[in-house]
């Protein structure tokens, strides 16, 4: 894959936003191209893959879509599935491990499955800073949940990157697109501290109708990319429109980066990461006078446009409802919004999703102070559901 070098970037205290960067070419065969993009050759770029573990959160995902992500995800990096799905009825949590037991098989592929209602986490997490993550029968419910699992994971089996890639996509290319934008990006940042995250070029769902439209903007990213933008806008009084990416499903980074990082909760996780960092690295440098844990490095956070669109099935007005409140929570409820912020935020989602109460509080975790080698290691000998190919 080549990409083009960003020629701007905007800087908010010590994290860089660099602008959008296209996808020059698909796949270069380890061509580097002309000045102004990059590329990895054939070595380097199995070099990074290798070292960047695959996280696919899952929730009772058509199994054929599911398969579809697993098969596209290139076989250098380790895969690891994080699965809330149901157990129950139909054990569509069994289907997805015999998938990826079957694939790992015929590949020979490190893969590690866990399901995050396993009762052994109860156990594993109760002692430690994580037994906020657990409700009583196993980790909460929730994407963000999810993720904190999958960087656990990605840090016991030595990951130096950790992407992740929603199990909800029904076009495998675009999978290994984001997986080539993922290694290339990490490797361009050049960072102990980067973070890549993938704006697609369009979006599309597979509708009750035969009718596909692809859409520019994504009906939640365009409000939560906007209002992140006001918000900077207003506290550095210079109009900025850098944000593109707030709420990318598809995006990784270093695992340093990855363990020092609080996290939020369901469907808050992908805003928040972007506002933690604008919170403690800008206003409180900029404003308050405090430090930044990530200084004097800093984070770089590149975006990337694909070439594939994202398509992936209908999932409702109510869901669509909930994902916007939670995202748009992270902003309403961060020193990042003044009140005249907050308001806009409340028509916004009053406007748009008829959600008339107050939006949530996101629900952060920090993994800052805890083990994932012993975590892991004590999960995977003492549970009864979770699968690794290795063992």
């Amino acid at each position: 894959m080549l990409l083009r070098v960003p020629s701007k970037f905007e800087v908010f205290g010590l994290v860089k936003f660099y602008e959008v960067s296209e996808v020059i070419s698909l796949n270069s065969m380890g061509l580097s191209g002309a000045s102004g993009v990059f590329g990895l050759g054939r070595d380097e770029l199995y070099d990074v893959a290798s070292k960047t573990a695959i996280v696919v959160p899952a929730k009772d995902e058509d199994l054929w879509a599911f398969e579809g992500v697993i098969r596209a995800i290139p076989l250098p990096s380790p895969l690891i599935v994080v699965s809330a799905s149901s157990r129950e009825h139909v054990d569509v949590y069994s289907h997805e491990v015999e998938v990826v037991r079957l694939l790992s098989r015929l590949t020979g592929r490190r893969a590690v499955v866990v399901h995050q209602r396993d009762p052994a986490w109860v156990e594993v997490l109760s002692k430690t800073g994580l037994r906020s993550l657990i409700d009583g029968e196993g980790v909460r419910y929730g994407k963000g949940e999810g993720m904190i699992l999958g960087v656990l994971v990605a840090s016991w089996l030595g990951a130096s990157y950790v992407g992740f890639i929603d199990s909800d996509n029904y076009l495998p290319g675009s999978v290994v697109e984001y997986a080539l934008a993922f290694y290339t990006g990490l490797a361009m940042a050049e960072s102990r501290y980067s973070m890549v995250r993938i704006a697609w070029p369009y979006k599309g769902k597979l509708p009750a109708t035969d009718e596909v439209i692809l859409r520019k903007k994504g009906r939640v990213s365009m409000h939560t990319n906007s209002v992140l933008n006001a918000a900077l806008s207003k506290l550095r009084r210079i109009e900025t429109e850098i944000v593109k990416t707030a709420n990318s499903g598809e995006h990784a980074m270093s695992i340093e980066l990855a363990l020092r990082l609080p996290w939020a909760g369901r469907y808050a996780v992908e805003t928040y990461e972007l506002v933690s960092l604008l919170e403690s690295c800008y206003v409180n440098v900029e404003f308050r006078g405090e430090t930044c844990s990530f200084a004097p490095d800093g984070v770089k956070i590149l975006q990337v446009e694909t070439r594939n669109p994202h398509i992936h099935a209908e999932k409702g007005d109510e869901h669509i409802a909930r994902m916007a409140a939670e995202s748009l929570g992270v902003v309403y409820h961060s020193p990042l919004a003044d009140s005249d912020l907050k308001v806009k935020i409340r028509e916004l989602l009053i406007t748009n999703y008829l959600y008339e109460d107050e939006p949530p509080r996101p629900r952060v975790y920090d993994i800052v102070d805890v083990d994932p080698r012993k975590i892991v290691s004590e999960y995977l000998s003492s549970s009864k559901l979770a699968f690794d190919s290795q063992s």
